[in-house]
């Protein structure tokens, strides 16, 4: 298994927050999270290699506050660090599969943890 962890995603990546926005608004928040989950990703994988077929990711949102927020907001936010992860694993992010979506509350300023392979 490989795990590790990414920052909370930015509130301006939050589909609700970037709606009726020109696509430029939000491109290099969603290129920093790209680029920070593909750094992460290939550190995390210290040499290891994912198998062929499905590839099964568990996502903890780790809440920095109680506020309610809806799940699919929270995995939209996430699709530029999704496509990261998918860039260092050298796969087409159609491969994750399950998809298991958890929730934690922490602290300020928040994480998402990721774990790819094991069972989910």
């Amino acid at each position: 298994m490989i795990a590790f962890t990414l920052p909370w995603p930015s509130a301006k990546l939050n589909p609700n927050r970037s709606k009726g926005l020109h696509w430029g608004a939000t491109s290099a928040l969603r290129k920093q999270a790209r680029d920070c989950a593909t750094l992460l990703t290939k550190n995390a994988m210290q040499g290891q290699v994912v198998s062929a077929g499905a590839i099964a990711l568990t996502i903890t949102f780790i809440q920095p506050d109680r506020r309610a927020r809806d799940r699919d907001n929270l995995l939209a936010a996430l699709k530029p660090s999704l496509d990261g992860v998918a860039d260092a694993l050298g796969v087409n992010d159609a491969r994750f599969d399950p998809v298991t979506l958890r929730r934690e509350y922490g602290a300020k300023p928040g994480a998402v943890r990721i774990e790819i392979g094991g069972s989910a």
